[in-house]
């Protein structure tokens, strides 16, 4: 057999001598192994395998749901062990502990196996509903249980409970489909605090936090890795607004150099069918997402917040940018954007918002004097569609306000743009 049909081998005798919530007929047949009745069928791919005084193995087990429009669910695992068969073995305990649960679970719609659902705000914790929402608010969602290396779960899982934001953002990173399996590793670095790897769905989704509030001091090394199977309504109008969010991004993407202005291409788009407000939209935020990607690796401090400028008449401050889908699928869409357009193409792209200009303009004043790492960026004002001027007047006074608290006659002018 292949190591991909040994993994579900493994997970196979796993589920069987599990038995319990996980019971049913099981059935393998070459490269596809059946389970719960044969409600779901997965597949293994193995990615790579490593040796550096053990091995290490990166394997995909999808789990396709067959009564979900066999929608597949794409869990990330890495098994580590003293010879192969205990790195495969290893990564399908880390299934059957970590992602079983949240699949059962979902499917039987009442938590099972270690897995609790999120957010039942009169629901009993004893009996696995959990009143904290792991940052999966107003969503079905089915967590499975932490498992830690280099770490004392005691002290810490007390501390990193259901209450802290494990997939905070993850819904708004989420393709548009119904259902999603997300994986969360929060990694202790000591004294400076704790960062998070998001992934949804594989490696379709992948963010990267500098800065999560574990609220404890770890070791200096180890992580806690943890998933969650969570889902949209049936028929949710936010699935067919991501769709549209998501063909709107591409297209202004992908037809950006194609058009004499950014004005021009805005207008072209209407009459081909794509709503304003969201052409405005790709424009003003999904461009800040474009431009991050090319200007984060050299260290550049950008606001995690934006002010908005809405045509209420409203103004919003201290916006998570994260909390903007247009946001969040043009950083998740960047890796296929940079695959399919021309490297030319994709950089004019990615320099095109304000951030970006800004960067270049300290670039040719400070020349090779300028380190990238010390520069850091105001929130960007983001304006509705058809605002009035007061309103942004408002808006534009509320950041000259924040850089005026900011700045002291001792301290380096930072660079501001709106």
């Amino acid at each position: 057999m292949s190591e991909s049909e040994d993994l579900l081998a493994l997970i196979e005798r796993g589920v069987v001598e599990h038995g319990g919530d996980l019971g049913g007929w099981t059935r393998l047949s070459d490269d596809a192994l059946q389970l719960f009745d044969g409600r779901v069928t997965l597949r293994a791919e193995l990615k790579d395998t490593g040796r550096s005084g053990v091995t290490r193995v990166h394997a995909h087990v999808l789990t396709t749901l067959h009564e979900y429009e066999e929608e597949i669910l794409d869990a990330c695992l890495f098994g580590i062990g003293d010879t192969p068969e205990a790195a495969l073995r290893e990564a399908s305990v880390i299934w059957l502990t970590g992602v079983a649960g949240p699949i059962k679970s979902f499917l039987d719609d009442k938590p099972l196996c270690m897995s609790c659902q999120a957010g039942v705000a009169d629901g009993d914790p004893l009996q696995g509903y959990s009143r904290g929402d792991y940052g999966l608010p107003h969503l079905r969602a089915f967590v499975g249980p932490s498992f830690a290396r280099g770490l004392d779960q005691g002290q810490i899982l007390s501390t990193v409970d259901d209450t802290k934001p494990w997939f905070r953002f993850a819904a708004e990173f989420a393709a548009p489909r119904r259902v999603h399996l997300a994986k969360v590793s929060i990694v202790s670095k000591g004294e400076k605090g704790w960062s998070r790897e998001l992934e949804i769905d594989g490696h379709e989704v992948s963010h990267h936090d500098p800065d999560w509030p574990a609220g404890i001091v770890g070791s200096d090394s180890g992580y806690l890795t943890r998933f969650a199977v969570f889902e949209f309504p049936r028929n949710s109008p936010e699935i067919r607004r991501r769709a549209e969010l998501d063909r709107t991004i591409r297209y202004f993407a992908q037809n950006f150099s194609k058009h004499d202005s950014v004005d021009r291409l805005m207008e072209a788009m209407v009459p081909e069918g794509f709503d304003p407000d969201l052409i405005q939209e790709a424009e003003s935020i999904s461009t800040i997402a474009f431009s991050r990607t090319l200007f984060e690796q050299h260290g550049v401090q950008f606001s995690s917040t934006i002010i908005r400028a809405r045509r209420d008449g409203s103004v919003e401050t201290d916006v998570p940018l994260m909390s903007i889908p247009s946001y969040a699928r043009a950083r998740a869409l960047a890796a296929e954007l940079r695959e399919t357009m021309t490297t030319d193409d994709f950089r004019s792209l990615c320099l095109y918002h304000a951030e970006s200009n800004a960067i270049l303009k300290a670039m040719d004043a400070a020349g090779d004097k300028l380190d990238l790492t010390q520069m850091k960026m105001y929130p960007c004002v983001v304006p509705d569609r058809g605002i009035s001027d007061q309103t942004m007047d408002i808006a534009l006074a509320k950041l000259s306000d924040l850089i005026h608290r900011d700045r002291s006659p001792r301290k380096k002018p930072w660079w501001n743009f709106w």
